[in-house]
């Protein structure tokens, strides 16, 4: 069993909020004046910290009121009275209960593949090139580049032709010698 918080609504029953470590599969109901039913829990859990008594908080506003809870049959009832009568909760109480578990998760193991890991990267690293080469590329076809540009571009073709021979060695997808770009 696992512990939940569920905050329920005193004027009509309903469940303001529900958290829990284990399942959610929990609703409650107002029966009639002062009586909420909570179904879907294994009881109740003591409040934290464990020394401050079962796991019920009311309002400030209402700390006068007096609660009494019965587990019976999976169904878990409070009772609400203020001086000896049968009373709505103005705001709302928090009940500190046990929940099921949730049944463990079958997370299918990650399978990786190496071939398209590595085709991602060359992809990724051919794009950064590209981007680098195009400006050079320009310059040198409009009769406007420098030496620098022409050196530069150069290493970047250089580099691109090393990433597309990349697929080439061996040990590849495996053991990669990645080339520098420049």
């Amino acid at each position: 069993m696992a512990r939940a918080a569920i905050n329920i609504v005193g004027a009509t029953g309903a469940m303001h909020d529900l958290t829990s470590l284990g399942s959610l599969e929990v609703g409650c109901y107002r029966k009639e004046v002062g009586v909420y039913c909570v179904t879907g829990t294994g009881g109740m859990v003591p409040f934290p910290p464990v020394d401050q008594g079962w796991g019920y908080s009311l309002h400030p506003s209402e700390n006068k009121a007096d609660v009494d809870i019965v587990f019976e049959a999976d169904l878990l009832t409070v009772n609400v009275t203020m001086d000896g009568k049968p009373y709505d909760l103005k705001a709302m109480i928090t009940l500190h209960i046990l929940v099921p578990n949730l049944p463990p998760i079958e997370v299918p193991p990650v399978v990786v593949d190496p071939v398209a890991d590595a085709q991602a990267e060359i992809t990724r690293l051919r794009a950064a090139a590209d981007y680098a080469v195009a400006p050079l590329q320009d310059a040198v076809d409009v009769d406007e580049a420098t030496e620098g540009d022409v050196a530069l571009l150069k290493a970047w073709k250089k580099y691109r032709v090393a990433l597309s021979r990349v697929p080439e060695q061996d040990g590849y997808p495996l053991a990669i010698d990645w080339p520098t770009a420049p």
